[in-house]
C-alpha cells in the first residue's frame, strides 16, 4: 500500500470550487440591495450542497443495507444505519455537504487488521438532516449533535466517536451540550470559531462585510451574543474525552489553525500534523488510519 500522497482528486478539490452563478448572484444582489443579498447569503450558509458519491461509498452503503428512518425534534426523519454484531459502538459524523459512507477506508483498514472486528464492535452511521436520504434543506451544527444525542439515547454510550470535519464540531456540541457519553474521540480536520467559518464562507462566494455582518446578526439572534462558545475550539477546552485530531497542512477549506486551535485546547487530546492530504483524502491515508486504529483498538 503505497503511503505517500497521491495527486488531489476532482472530488477533494470540489468544495473549493463555487459555482460561478452563486458569484454572480452574490455581486449582482449586493448592488441591488444588501438586504436581499444578506437573505439569499443566510439560505446559502444554511443549505449543504452534497457531492457525487464515488463507487467505494456505495458499495459500503450497501453492506450496512436498509437504515433506520429516526425522527428529529423538527419533524424531519434522518436515516441511521447499522453494521456488526459486537456490544461495542462506534459511530461515525459526517461533514457538512457529506455522508457516513465517507469512513470506507477506515472499514476496510479495521478489517484488515482485525478479521473479528464486527463480531467485537457495532458501527453506526447516519446522514444529518439536509443531507443524503434525510428529509430537509437546510441544517445547523447543533441539529448534527442532536442527532447524534438521539442515536446514543438508542445505543448506548459510544466507544468512540470518529468525526470529520463539521462532525467534529457536532461530536463536542452532543458531548458538552446534550450528554452524550463516548470513552474516545477522533476528530478530523475541525473546523474553528463558527464566525470564521462565516467569513470563509463569505469570502468563497464573494460577499462583502455588510452582509457577513447580517449573518453573524442572525447566529447572535439565535444562539446569543457568545455563538462562538459553541465552536469546537471552544467547546474543546470543556472536553474529558481522550481524543485524537488530524489536520492536513493543505487542507484549504479549513485551514490548518483551526484544528491547532483544536488540539491545543483538548485536556486529554493530541494533534497530529499531516501534509499533502487536503481535507478529505486524509481519510484515506494509510498511515492516518494505521494511528487511528492503535489510537482506539489497541491503547
Amino acid at each position: 500500500m503505497n503511503d505517500q500522497p497521491q495527486p488531489h482528486s476532482a472530488q477533494d478539490r470540489a468544495s473549493l470550487q463555487v459555482p460561478s452563478i452563486m458569484r454572480r448572484t452574490a455581486q449582482l444582489s449586493q448592488r441591488i440591495s444588501i438586504a436581499l443579498a444578506a437573505k439569499i447569503a443566510w439560505r446559502w450558509f444554511l443549505t449543504p450542497y452534497p457531492f457525487k458519491i464515488p463507487k467505494r461509498e456505495r458499495l459500503m452503503e450497501e453492506r450496512f443495507g436498509t437504515p433506520e428512518l429516526f425522527t428529529h425534534p423538527r419533524g424531519l426523519t434522518y436515516p441511521v444505519y447499522t453494521l456488526g454484531t459486537g456490544p461495542k459502538h462506534i459511530l461515525f459524523v459526517h461533514g457538512w455537504g457529506g455522508r457516513f459512507t465517507q469512513f470506507t477506508a477506515l472499514l476496510d483498514h479495521c478489517e484488515v487488521q482485525n478479521p473479528h472486528f464486527l463480531e467485537e464492535y457495532t458501527l453506526i452511521g447516519f446522514n444529518a438532516l439536509a443531507h443524503r436520504g434525510a428529509q430537509g434543506k437546510r441544517t445547523m451544527m447543533p441539529e448534527f449533535g442532536e442527532c447524534i444525542q438521539q442515536i446514543q439515547q438508542r445505543y448506548g454510550t459510544f466507544h468512540s466517536i470518529i468525526a470529520h470535519s463539521l462532525g467534529c464540531n457536532a461530536a463536542l456540541y452532543a458531548q458538552m451540550e446534550c450528554g452524550t457519553k463516548a470513552d474516545h474521540q477522533i476528530l478530523i480536520a475541525p473546523p474553528g470559531l463558527i464566525s470564521g467559518m462565516v467569513g470563509l464562507f463569505c469570502d468563497a462566494v464573494g460577499f462583502n462585510a455588510k452582509v457577513h455582518g447580517r449573518i453573524i446578526a442572525n447566529l447572535k439572534k439565535i444562539h446569543g451574543e457568545d455563538f462562538d462558545s459553541f465552536s469546537a475550539p471552544g467547546l474543546a477546552a470543556r472536553n474529558t474525552i481522550p481524543a485524537l485530531v488530524f489536520h492536513d497542512l493543505n487542507d484549504n477549506d479549513t485551514p490548518i489553525a483551526m484544528g491547532r486551535s483544536v488540539g491545543e485546547n483538548l485536556t486529554h487530546g493530541t494533534f497530529i500534523e499531516t501534509k499533502g492530504l487536503g481535507h478529505r483524502r486524509i481519510l484515506r491515508d494509510p498511515n492516518v488510519l494505521s494511528q487511528i486504529y492503535s489510537f482506539i483498538f489497541t491503547a
